[in-house]
């Protein structure tokens, strides 16, 4: 079976040896459509030493509130986020400074209930997208050149009424997908199977069993593989769990901000595994900051950091240097500077555009 994880792996450490090139990295921005100024999905090139950022392109989309690029830099893909029939995932071509729709398929409602996804995974062969009111995954195989099939396959019996899927990730071993349920408050685990069915037998990884709804929304591994962190929207929660043979067990469980938003979103780790960031929204909005204890996986919170409105999804430059924080209701992506110490420091660097929710960085392919 292909290991995914190691394939992500490579991925990131071929965007480090990018950053002696500054202009062959990029920065690709989805955005919310509906109501706003906003287009579709923004291209935009990043350089390293500076953190200046100058928009190259824009592809014309609906709502393509996720956002992510095949680990070559050829191809991006996208979830189409509504309830209303045009639910559904894009493809684009990558090709120096530019962006391009190649296709879009629409989640069909009368087979399967995928409205308004908000999370996409690469698996090599397929596109996995995680559909929050649908409460469902499905899976797109890929054709030779990176296109969009199907769907082929989802995953909804089993899993509850009330689900809310919101992200999937790859194990560590490259043998799972672990899949956060946050209406159901779990987190669900599903053999990794090779072609273009890849959600295999589905099991419980874990369940919070407190009185306490937690909601679970983002989660990831370390780098080595041994912890995983999982941020819960409802509770405010950082749950932190150490990992082996499949098993998800926890070690920590924190509250990561103290504020009454309930709007927990994203969170991800620094390039050197030192320090993990979480964004926080709805009220006092703005981002934790935690060191990371490399031996024992625990965390350790060092600061709050106010930021623009609506902090959703946000991004640790390859490098480790900068944090770009897509503020959706304050119409800009703001860049912060990570000092060694972990903490946070404003650069005043921003990217004004409509709506922005989704920041994700990938190396341009060299062939383009």
């Amino acid at each position: 079976m292909k290991n995914v994880f190691t394939l992500s792996c490579c991925l990131c450490l071929a965007l480090l040896a990018a950053c002696s090139s500054p202009q062959e990295l990029r920065l690709l921005v989805g955005t919310y459509t509906e109501g706003t100024s906003a287009e579709g999905v923004y291209l935009y090139s990043y350089d390293t030493r500076t953190a200046e950022c100058k928009l190259l392109d824009c592809a014309t989309s609906g709502n393509p509130s996720f956002v992510i690029a095949s680990p070559d830099g050829t191809m991006a893909y996208s979830v189409n986020e509504f309830n209303d029939g045009r639910q559904g995932v894009s493809s684009y071509g990558l090709s120096g400074n530019t962006i391009q729709l190649l296709d879009s398929v629409v989640i069909p409602k009368a087979e399967l209930d995928g409205e308004d996804p908000c999370n996409l995974l690469y698996t090599g062969s397929t596109i996995v997208s995680s559909n929050y009111s649908g409460g469902t995954v499905s899976a797109f195989p890929l054709d030779e050149g990176g296109r969009i099939q199907g769907p082929s396959q989802f995953k909804g019996g089993g899993i509850g009424s009330g689900a809310h899927m919101h992200c999937a990730v790859v194990s560590p071993d490259g043998k799972y997908i672990f899949v956060t349920n946050l209406g159901n408050d779990r987190i669900h685990r599903f053999s990794l199977e090779e072609g273009g069915c890849p959600l295999g037998e589905e099991s419980l990884a874990w369940k919070n069993e407190k009185a306490e709804k937690y909601g679970p929304r983002h989660m990831v591994f370390s780098a080595d593989g041994r912890f995983a962190y999982l941020l819960c929207e409802l509770s405010d929660h950082l749950v932190v769990f150490s990992y082996s043979d499949n098993t998800l067990e926890p070690i920590q469980d924190i509250l990561a901000y103290d504020g009454d938003g309930h709007g927990s979103a994203d969170l991800h780790i620094t390039p050197d595994g030192r320090h993990l960031y979480t964004s926080h929204r709805l009220k006092e909005d703005g981002i934790s900051c935690f060191s990371i204890d490399s031996r024992t996986g625990k965390v350790t919170r060092k600061g709050y950091v106010p930021t623009g409105r609506h902090p959703r999804n946000f991004a640790i430059s390859p490098d480790g240097r900068y944090l770009l924080c897509a503020c959706r209701d304050s119409n800009v992506i703001e860049i912060y500077a990570i000092r060694r110490n972990g903490s946070l420091r404003n650069t005043g660097k921003t990217i004004e555009l409509g709506a922005p929710v989704c920041v994700q960085f990938y190396q341009a392919s060299t062939s383009s």
